[in-house]
């Protein structure tokens, strides 16, 4: 089986939300995704104890990261639809986090490659969307 080349994503000033906690944070995500993806690369991926101790890092430091996002919108954005489906856009990304890691731990060959396949393309486009609405509501308040 061929080998999936390393799908590094780079940090790029449209990432940006200007709000500097969740900057650094997604920055961080970004860190911890690129290992990921870097086992990946290197066929590292049958029922890796590795793969799976990087992941459980990941899921750790997302779920903080999603903690720290609710928080600011709480204190500072209108319970409003834009907040609801923001709460339910990281709500529907837990739910798939755990159907595709079983696959992986019960030697499905493709499930690691979905995982993070699914893991890069729901982070960098939640940044780019879901996260730059959040950002611009936040600036606007004065929150930086």
């Amino acid at each position: 089986m061929k080998q999936p080349e390393a799908k590094a994503i780079v940090w790029r000033d449209e990432y940006s939300i200007g709000v500097s906690d969740i900057d650094l944070q997604h920055q961080r995500l970004l860190f911890l995704l690129n290992k990921l993806n870097t086992l990946i690369s290197q066929g590292r991926i049958e029922r890796s104890r590795i793969l799976l101790d990087l992941l459980d890092g990941f899921n750790e430091y997302a779920s903080y990261h999603f903690k720290a996002e609710e928080q600011l919108m709480q204190e500072h954005l209108p319970a409003d639809e834009a907040l609801s489906q923001h709460l339910a856009a990281h709500r529907a990304y837990w739910s798939n986090i755990p159907i595709l890691t079983d696959r992986y731990k019960n030697g499905d060959p493709v499930a690691a490659l979905e995982l993070v396949d699914y893991l890069n393309n729901w982070w960098v486009d939640h940044i780019l969307a879901t996260d730059q609405k959040m950002g611009r509501q936040l600036q606007l308040l004065g929150v930086d």
